[in-house]
């Protein structure tokens, strides 16, 4: 007999399901939302014990939680929001207008509010003060004119939205999508402090160094972003970014959804050209006519399906890619309070150490070369100074991200160890002393997360350029064109952070074709 007739549930077949959702991270949570509400009788299956992905809580501490995965919310598709009903299932904003105060090399700061519009019109200086208004008047209209593109999907089209566009608006689109972010910068704003906090900003969490073509659309996709109507705005969720999840999951139960978690899928099955169901780890098949998957598209149409039934140019297109860079997340648990005053004065904001340019040149070439760089991007916040429902008068925790980093796969201890000390090398920048009050810590790369949510730590890496994440997402939108499956993981995915846009592309992909009779019918 064999291992897979040993298992329990092998042989079982479970019929009368209309979909099945593979992977319960953001995406489909999302994915599965949608197609219950729409009266799918709905199952979503995760892998793992932990619902919501990379997004879940973790102990740092005795009776101290962090938040792993994501920290802020810049990029949550609005109408998921509104479709999922997600402000009445829990969604709600400890801050919803993040300033940021951003440190040099040479210890100045700069304080920018979280309204960009009203921070660029009053913003203080002769010379930069008109160049950053105009700079933010013309970026936030491209953003918002290309906001459609980022949704992902066969139907998202970058391109053909420029050339529809007015001709004053394509050229300065063409300029954005092509130039490096160095260039277009150069272009609107003298030297200063905001330009060096906006070279950063264009080249965080992004393959794309901001000295390199295509980079500046990092910055234009998170701009394209809305908080509660305000665009360009980042948010800290009431309860962390896992309460983003947490509303997703409650949404989807609320739609009748079957939420299995700890149940692998071991394959697709695929008959006549169309998905038909899924065979399980643990043995046994579960038939449903449409399929989303929501993993990484190695996983899901080389491994789950096979070779042998995908087209060979999209196995080209979703394996060419060979990730160089990552970003580090670095959770601490401090004693006491901050002492020196700089770090007092900015712990409600969102705090960004920003390397002068020269310095963020070379950390790019040293990551790629597999170096850790000695000047890192760093993003922060101290969690609890911004939630009043899990802060106290000590204010404790702080949580940070940092790019670039060399990509690993399986780092060992001496590389972490390197990691660990140039991150808090970075982060003394601005908050002095801050390792002497170190009482629990938490390095997260790329391999623990994958570890974590038994994904392939290549989920975890830096993305591309938004130029190449737009054609990638159309490309791995088209699901292979294997009749009745939809897709919305990592690579159908534009901008780094938690959006849903994906997973809800997905789902109405899959309701349109059922409605019309297509290949989900």
């Amino acid at each position: 007999m064999s291992d897979a007739q040993n298992k329990p549930g092998a042989g079982r077949i479970e019929g009368g399901i209309d979909a099945i959702v593979i992977g319960a991270d953001a995406e489909g949570l999302t994915a599965a939302a949608y197609l219950g509400r729409a009266g799918y009788n709905t199952i979503l299956l995760e892998a793992g014990v932990d619902i919501g992905g990379a997004v879940c809580a973790r102990e740092l501490s005795p009776g101290q939680t962090y938040v792993d995965g994501e920290h802020l919310i810049s990029i949550l598709d609005p109408t998921v929001i509104a479709d999922l009903d997600l402000y009445r299932h829990g969604v709600s904003y400890a801050a919803r207008c993040l300033d940021t105060a951003y440190f040099f090399e040479d210890g100045e700061t700069l304080q920018l509010g979280g309204d960009l519009q009203m921070a660029a019109a009053a913003f203080d200086d002769e010379e930069a003060g008109p160049a950053f208004q105009k700079f933010i008047t013309d970026v936030f209209e491209a953003a918002a004119f290309c906001r459609p593109g980022f949704e992902a999907g066969p139907a998202s089209d970058i391109e053909k939205a420029m050339r529809a566009a007015p001709r004053a608006l394509a050229a300065r689109l063409n300029f954005f999508s092509l130039a490096p972010a160095q260039e277009v910068l150069d272009a609107y704003l003298p030297d200063g402090p905001l330009k060096t906090a906006l070279l950063s900003e264009a080249g965080f969490r992004s393959a794309a160094a901001p000295h390199e073509p295509f980079s500046f659309m990092t910055l234009v996709r998170r701009w394209a972003g809305e908080i509660a109507g305000l665009q360009g705005a980042c948010a800290y969720p009431q309860g962390g970014a896992i309460a983003v999840v947490t509303a997703l999951r409650r949404a989807a139960q609320a739609a009748k959804v079957d939420i299995r978690a700890a149940t692998g899928v071991a394959s697709i099955l695929i008959e006549q050209d169309h998905a038909a169901g899924v065979e399980l780890e643990g043995g046994g098949q579960i038939r449903a006519p449409i399929i989303v998957a929501a993993g990484a598209a190695r996983r899901v149409f080389m491994e789950m399906i096979g070779a042998a039934v995908i087209d060979i140019e999209f196995q080209r297109a979703i394996t060419a890619a060979r990730p160089q860079l990552a970003s580090g997340h670095l959770h601490l648990a401090l004693k006491g309070v901050a002492r020196d005053e700089k770090t007092r004065a900015h712990m409600n904001r969102r705090l960004v150490y920003a390397p002068p340019r020269e310095a963020l040149r070379r950390a790019f070439a040293d990551a790629r070369a597999g170096r850790v760089p000695s000047d890192l991007m760093i993003e922060a916040v101290f969690p609890d100074a911004l939630d009043e429902e899990t802060g106290g008068e000590k204010m404790q925790l702080l949580s940070a991200i940092a790019h670039p980093l060399p990509f690993d796969e399986a780092p060992d201890a001496n590389r972490r160890d390197e990691i660990e000390k140039t991150i808090l090398a970075n982060i003394e920048k601005f908050a002095p002393d801050i390792e002497d009050r170190i009482k629990a810590r938490a390095l997260r790369l790329a391999s623990d997360i994958a570890t974590s949510t038994g994904a392939p730590a290549q989920d975890y890496a830096a993305p591309p350029s938004i130029i190449e994440q737009v054609a990638l997402a159309r490309v791995a939108s088209s699901a292979g064109y294997v009749g009745g499956l939809y897709f919305c993981g990592r690579e159908a995915r534009i901008g780094a952070g938690i959006s849903c846009a994906a997973g809800r592309m997905a789902a109405k992909a899959a309701l349109y074709e059922a409605k019309r009779g297509g290949r989900a019918a």
